[in-house]
């Protein structure tokens, strides 16, 4: 066998292991996920109705690159988990909170829940995102999946809801209330309620690089209101399409631009995206313009990180002259920031002006806005995968 075929096979086999050990973990951890509503389904469910059912329909995406950011998640997953055994904490991994509402099978795990006995009773419930970039603010259905597991342990905390397993999978404790599981599991006794309690949900969201945390979350009995009327709805239609009472394509879908559209694996025939005209002559120039894409995401990664690399020789050198390095030079150097006008300090400073003037009916909101100028309009070229 040619050595491109046997690097494909040895891919292949790396493909098969990672989708056979994702399997095994699942079911040993999470059990049937057909068989309930999860609180990260509501999440996504909340943000695109089709494309969660969807996901609970089709089988499993098999493909090395998907599988392996799956995995990446758990393996993030234990890094954080013997980051906080090292502190000693108290910690329950993969608690598992279940409720029944109005029909719908509900199930929330929680991927840390630290718990604290003195000097005040205190349980923060820790959520790890794997990305490939941090976002600037938090998505919203990591919020709504945050918040549902706050406002379902606050609501079941004196309820027989709540098991923990291994992580092997062998069931630990089961249908124990959040009070008895913390006296059995970690030997801590908290209040028989949770109105006493300091309660917060985080999420720590984890990139190869970088990590950022959003929070704290805290019980809103609204948001739960909503989580679980999403969930009742979810399940409702679930079971129907289950049933053959209806379709995806009876299914709402998100409107506005949304990131996760290109991934969505029900997006070849989502009602979001018309088909249009069918020119197959285009595939290769889409192709290799996404290829050039990637490239060039990667060339300017290996950029910055290779510009960091001589920044920083030059901070350590103790010169503030040229580096000669032989057929090129190098120098850091500081410049000054990018001046840009600071539209809502001029609106307080003109509305100040105004108020000592005694000048009425200005209104310097439309003040501004005329004094503003619009930049000539541009084509930007959209480019999704069917998938």
């Amino acid at each position: 066998m040619d050595t491109p075929n046997r690097a494909k096979a040895l891919l292949e086999v790396l493909r098969q292991g990672l989708e056979r050990y994702g399997q095994r973990q699942t079911q040993t951890m999470l059990g049937d996920r057909a068989a309930y509503i999860g609180v990260s389904d509501i999440g996504r469910y909340a943000e695109c109705p089709r494309a969660a059912l969807a996901g609970k329909l089709l089988p499993p995406e098999t493909s090395l690159e998907r599988l392996f950011t799956l995995q990446r998640g758990h393996w993030f997953e234990e890094g954080v988990g013997e980051c906080l055994a090292a502190l000693g904490l108290h910690v329950l991994p993969q608690l598992e909170i279940r409720h029944f509402h109005q029909g719908a099978s509900l199930r929330a795990h929680l991927d840390f829940t630290l718990v604290c006995e003195q000097p005040r009773p205190a349980v923060r419930i820790l959520e790890v995102k794997s990305m490939e970039q941090l976002p600037a603010e938090p998505y919203d259905a990591h919020e709504l999946q945050i918040s549902g597991q706050i406002g379902l342990l606050h609501r079941l905390w004196n309820k027989p809801a709540f098991s923990l397993r291994d992580k092997d999978g062998t069931l630990l404790y089961e249908n124990l209330t959040f009070p008895q599981l913390c006296r059995e599991r970690l030997g801590l006794t908290l209040p028989v309620s949770a109105c006493g309690v300091s309660l917060e949900g985080w999420l720590l969201c984890l990139s190869m690089k970088e990590a950022r945390a959003f929070g704290p979350y805290v019980y809103e009995a609204e948001t739960l209101k909503r989580v679980l009327s999403t969930a009742r709805e979810f399940w409702a239609i679930l079971q129907a399409l289950r049933h053959g009472k209806c379709t995806l394509a009876d299914a709402q879908h998100d409107q506005g631009f949304h990131p996760l559209c290109v991934c969505c694996r029900s997006n070849a025939d989502c009602p979001k995206f018309p088909q249009g005209d069918y020119q197959p002559q285009w595939q290769p120039a889409l192709t290799r313009l996404e290829a050039l894409k990637q490239n060039r995401s990667a060339l300017d990664t290996e950029i910055r990180e290779m510009e960091a690399a001589l920044k920083l020789a030059h901070s350590l050198s103790g010169t503030r002259d040229w580096i000669n390095a032989g057929q090129h030079r190098f120098r850091l150097t500081t410049t000054a920031g990018r001046r840009s006008l600071n539209r809502a300090a001029l609106f307080n400073e003109l509305t100040e002006i105004f108020r000592f003037e005694k000048i009425e009916d200005i209104d310097v909101d439309a003040l501004l806005t005329r004094c503003e100028r619009e930049g000539a309009a541009s084509s930007r070229l959209t480019i999704n995968p069917v998938n």
